[in-house]
């Protein structure tokens, strides 16, 4: 259960801001769907915050989908150091930001169960997030790689396995 947000940590409550962590998740299944042409999985969707939010796993991220997730997963096995407990810590911050998105319609459920994009989701341009630092900006094109990343990666059972953990 999440702490009321007048007892939070400023620092904890500004980078864990569920209107983000749906931006986040909105451009990943904007991302994967257009490359997929199916909805985001939403077991998936518990992956995308730990990777993206984690300054090291992010930035390690090859740049194009070119590299496949098996073999970067292999030679990057640092990155996976703890990575089930930072997926388990973020589980209900990334449960706050898809009731934040669908409750405002960013993020919608299809009826396979999927996530895609809500009708009042708009995209994080340069303009709308004037107000971004450049690391949030990285966030969401990270979490955009993601999406399409993930849609070439194969079935989601495969890559949870990838990362070492089980849906």
């Amino acid at each position: 259960m999440m702490q009321p947000w007048s007892k939070r940590v400023v620092e904890e409550a500004n980078l864990f801001n569920p209107a983000f962590g749906a931006v986040l998740l909105a451009k990943a299944a904007d991302e994967f769907t257009k490359k997929s042409h199916q909805p985001f999985p939403f077991a998936l969707t518990f992956l995308v915050l730990p990777i993206v939010l984690h300054h090291g796993t992010r930035s390690a991220l090859p740049g194009s989908t070119i590299t496949s997730l098996l073999p970067w997963v292999q030679d990057h096995r640092d990155r996976l150091v703890n990575f089930a407990l930072r997926v388990r810590s973020l589980r209900a911050i990334t449960r706050e930001a898809i009731l934040f998105g669908t409750q405002n319609e960013t993020l919608a459920v299809t009826e396979s169960g999927g996530i895609a994009v809500g009708s009042r989701r708009q995209a994080a341009t340069e303009k709308r997030t004037g107000l971004f630092t450049d690391e949030a900006r990285e966030c969401v094109d990270r979490a955009g790689f993601l999406g399409r990343w993930f849609a070439a990666a194969g079935t989601t059972p495969t890559i949870f396995a990838a990362w070492g953990i089980t849906p």
